[in-house]
């Protein structure tokens, strides 16, 4: 009725709950990164968090999973009061999802790092994963099956997405009618000189894997203006075969880091698509998490869930006439640092952490009313 107040339900205290908190074992990964970082807020405001640990994609066996899963409903049975399960889950990661199902917790929630699906692979096991053969043709021929086995077994959980396009499309792969969006948080780096000041040069970074762009180099030193130089930095990076005018670098960490971003001016994703089958992934990067916590602009090709925090283009061809412009206009350069450093205010770990805090809250005061 008009004028009438509004009825809010009280938020729950999490001080007086207990978070069973499963993820990979810390250094597996990103997802393993993103873990460690909210466990240390989550520490903070809850009243007991239990860590379970596991291997990354194709790490675990059968009698890990079970193992895990053991160790989960020991978690939940033996805890006092009110119990939050939050799984981090993956592609071809296996306990976040087999030990979500069927788990008595009061709140069970996960995050979906690979949306718009959680596990994608459920048999993915260490054995499985050894053939290729084996384990595609485990998969694909049910694609449609696992799809609804997901669906299904996802129905009552909390879902968390770390991209706009990514929740959007979680909700409708899996029929699930609300799915939170979060992000990725930007970590802590050191403060690097101005744009302008820096050499004029552009940067790929990251992890090598399907899809990438790390196999369209010489697409990207044809279109990119000569005068500008293309540095190439990550774990892999030092197997890719030689493009004359790209400078390859290799894993780097630390000082080591801190140089290769102060080297450039921005970075580069030109993404491709990252799987055979299945629906389109929208990816949250930690590489583009990376570059801003570095102050470092990122230009990309479209592709879903970088246009979060990237500049996006449709091709290679208008991504380098992009670069091209932006590196050699000062003033253009000084308007990007100022959206990377919003962002980077922004993106911080512990509004990240608040996303969760708020949705276990509401969710708890709905089951202990």
């Amino acid at each position: 009725m008009e004028g009438s107040a509004v009825q809010h339900t009280p938020l729950f205290d999490l001080s007086t709950a207990t978070l069973v908190y499963v993820a990979p074992r810390t250094g597996t990964n990103g997802v393993s990164d993103y873990a460690d970082d909210i466990l240390r807020f989550a520490r903070e405001r809850l009243a007991r968090v239990v860590e379970v640990r596991h291997g990354g994609s194709s790490a675990d066996g059968v009698a890990d999973v079970l193992r895990g899963r053991g160790e989960i409903r020991r978690a939940v049975a033996e805890a006092e009061g009110p119990v939050i399960l939050h799984t981090e889950q993956s592609g071809g990661v296996l306990l976040p999802f087999w030990g979500l199902i069927g788990a008595r917790a009061s709140v069970r929630s996960a995050t979906v790092h690979d949306a718009p699906l959680s596990v994608w692979l459920p048999f993915r096991t260490k054995l499985v994963s050894r053939n290729r053969y084996v384990q595609h043709g485990l998969h694909y021929p049910i694609l449609p099956i696992l799809e609804r086995f997901e669906r299904r077994a996802m129905r009552d959980v909390l879902l968390f997405a770390l991209t706009r396009s990514g929740a959007r499309a979680t909700e409708r792969v899996l029929a699930h009618d609300s799915v939170r969006q979060s992000f990725l948080p930007v970590p802590d780096r050191p403060q690097l000189p101005p744009l302008s000041k820096r050499p004029l040069a552009v940067g790929l970074f990251g992890y090598v894997y399907r899809g990438k762009g790390f196999d369209r180099l010489v697409e990207l030193r044809e279109a990119i203006d000569d005068r500008i130089e293309i540095r190439v930095a990550g774990r892999g990076t030092e197997s890719l075969p030689a493009v004359p005018g790209v400078t390859i670098l290799g894993a780097v960490e630390g000082p080591e880091e801190d140089a290769f971003f102060a080297s450039i001016r921005a970075m580069i994703v030109p993404y491709g698509k990252r799987s055979s089958y299945g629906p389109e992934t929208h990816v949250a990067s930690s590489a583009i998490t990376r570059a801003l916590a570095y102050q470092t602009p990122v230009v990309a090709t479209r592709y879903p869930g970088l246009d979060d925090e990237a500049l996006v283009f449709e091709t290679v061809a208008e991504l380098a006439e992009a670069v091209t412009a932006l590196l050699g206009d000062d003033v253009a350069l000084d308007t990007e640092a100022e959206r990377v450093e919003a962002l980077r205010r922004r993106l911080t770990t512990e509004n990240a952490f608040e996303r969760y805090a708020e949705e276990w809250q509401r969710a708890l005061a709905g089951v202990t009313r």
